[in-house]
């Protein structure tokens, strides 16, 4: 929260998201929370600009001039990336809501990723740690997770609340192995996606952590992932 890719005219703190929408399926925290998953975002946005040129970014997260869905820009400027280019980038996230508080509001957690999220399927590590997995449905896209640097606290929920905030996300890349369907050996491991840590550098596009997290997908494509 509060990258210039996330301030807009409406919100020039960059920390104010405004909605969430295109909701795909959920997780359950063992603190009592609700994860809703932000997935087919994109096609809400549009242009009204017959010449536009989509930035690097928006091309890979699939923002085109007017979707076959859905069409909210010729309404609502907010979703007209002409005149609010950096509104898109604050969506595609895990927003965590709290059921059991009605003045509580939802909060995006970007810490885990921005892409066009499936399902965020909740458990811990024998050290008890949150670890969520995640889907990018979409072809050709990719399997994530993250896991919390605080442990869990399942006497006091409360201290849980921004659990989610920090940690690390990381990807799936898997081997094939041995094509021996009888004695299959295939194996994976998860690529940490952490600025200055595997090619994920300046070089590469991401000046800060907060490009890694934005640009998920297209730095899960730098560490080699294995699409889906």
């Amino acid at each position: 929260a509060g990258h210039d890719w996330l301030k807009t005219d409406a919100d020039k703190s960059g920390t104010h998201a405004l909605g969430t929408f295109q909701n795909c399926s959920s997780g359950q925290t063992p603190w009592g929370t609700y994860l809703t998953c932000e997935e087919n975002f994109t096609d809400c946005f549009g242009s009204s600009n017959p010449e536009q040129k989509f930035d690097a970014g928006m091309k890979r997260y699939g923002v085109v001039a007017a979707s076959k869905e859905i069409n909210w820009h010729p309404h609502d400027p907010r979703f007209d990336v002409a005149k609010n280019p950096n509104e898109v980038n604050r969506h595609g996230w895990v927003v965590e809501i709290d059921p059991f508080d009605p003045k509580s509001t939802p909060v995006k957690r970007t810490a885990l990723g921005r892409f066009k999220h499936e399902n965020a399927a909740f458990t811990q590590t024998k050290g008890g740690r949150a670890v969520v997995y995640m889907g990018d449905d979409e072809r050709g896209e990719f399997i994530y997770k993250f896991i919390s640097r605080d442990k869990i606290d399942h006497q006091n929920p409360k201290a849980n609340r921004d659990l989610l905030d920090h940690g690390i996300l990381y990807v799936a890349q898997f081997d094939a192995g041995d094509s021996n369907p009888d004695h299959p050996k295939g194996k994976g491991q998860w690529i940490e996606l952490t600025h200055g840590k595997n090619g994920l550098d300046a070089a590469a596009g991401f000046n800060n952590q907060a490009e890694v997290l934005i640009h998920a997908r297209m730095a899960a494509s730098v560490v080699k992932a294995t699409r889906m």
